[in-house]
């Protein structure tokens, strides 16, 4: 097999706020001849997989205090297409150029229009990103 893993502890100073630490631990690998869907069975196999090695059920139920939720880990998972899910969902059609100017002027004002704060810099990927959390 043509994999190498890796596991270290890191520190990273950039973008520190309330919602992310600086040092974390990573586990990473890198795998010859896999594309993102196998990525994406892989991480699938592990997250279900974990759910249900600890609860015994691909069914998780979560509370906030007030409100239960369950959530069913069992594979397949729904994958769902960013771009038209995100148009879908707001109603809006975007321009094929993500990163072109009318793109990101779009966006500022989609976020702004919903009451959606990005920092700077207002990248169309960091927009993107905010919208997609969101929604």
């Amino acid at each position: 097999l043509d994999r190498v893993f890796e596991i270290g502890r890191l520190f990273r100073n950039e973008g520190i706020d309330m919602t992310h630490n600086p040092e974390f631990t990573t586990c990473e690998f890198y795998m010859a001849y896999a594309d993102y869907e196998v990525l994406m069975e892989m991480t699938e196999e592990l997250i279900s997989g974990m759910v249900k090695k600890l609860t015994g059920s691909y069914l998780l139920t979560i509370t906030d205090g007030e409100t239960e939720k369950e959530i069913d880990f069992t594979p397949p998972f729904k994958r769902l297409p960013m771009v038209a899910t995100l148009e879908e969902r707001l109603s809006i059609k975007l321009p094929k150029d993500l990163e072109s100017e009318e793109t990101n002027t779009m966006l500022k004002g989609v976020c702004a229009q919903r009451n959606l704060t990005c920092p700077p810099p207002t990248t169309s990927a960091r927009l993107l990103d905010r919208l997609v959390g969101a929604v």
